[in-house]
């Protein structure tokens, strides 16, 4: 998806935030890419800057940034990633990007990259399930998804 049609998508679901956030630098793109040694898709990045835009129900973690930077206030993808590894439990390859507020997240695939489908995992059993087959795919069920958490 282009980032025009990730704005459509967000803007029929979502209220704006009243001041926005600062949106992830490039270079705070590469090293969370390089922390994780992959690439992410190129609809994420655009997701997760659209962000600093609107409000979410639940976590949309942050990438890290500069101290300095403006942001939502939720904790970053690093830092649920090595919480939920000290828990023991959490899978190597998963990166957590949204806590929906019960234990359960989204996370994308380390290993399918710039092409990871959206896993949903929760915290009942710690199963692991395919949620969407892209980035993209996810954003396009969010209505559907939004309404039944209301």
């Amino acid at each position: 998806m282009t980032k025009q049609e990730i704005e459509a998508a967000l803007q029929a679901v979502l209220e704006t935030e009243p001041t926005p956030f600062d949106p992830p630098s490039p270079s705070e793109w590469q090293a969370l890419e390089s922390r994780f040694s992959t690439t992410l898709p190129t609809d994420f990045k655009h997701f997760i800057e659209l962000m600093s835009r609107y409000s979410f129900p639940g976590d949309i973690y942050n990438v890290p940034q500069a101290p300095d930077a403006k942001t939502n206030g939720n904790d970053t993808i690093v830092t649920i990633y090595q919480s939920e590894k000290n828990l023991g439990s959490w899978p190597d390859h998963l990166l957590p990007f949204y806590g929906i507020g019960n234990g359960d997240y989204f996370a994308l695939d380390t290993r399918e990259g710039d092409k990871s489908a959206v896993y949903f995992r929760s915290h009942t059993d710690g199963s692991v399930a395919r949620y969407a087959e892209s980035f993209g795919a996810w954003i396009n069920k969010l209505p559907d998804f939004l309404n039944g958490i209301d």
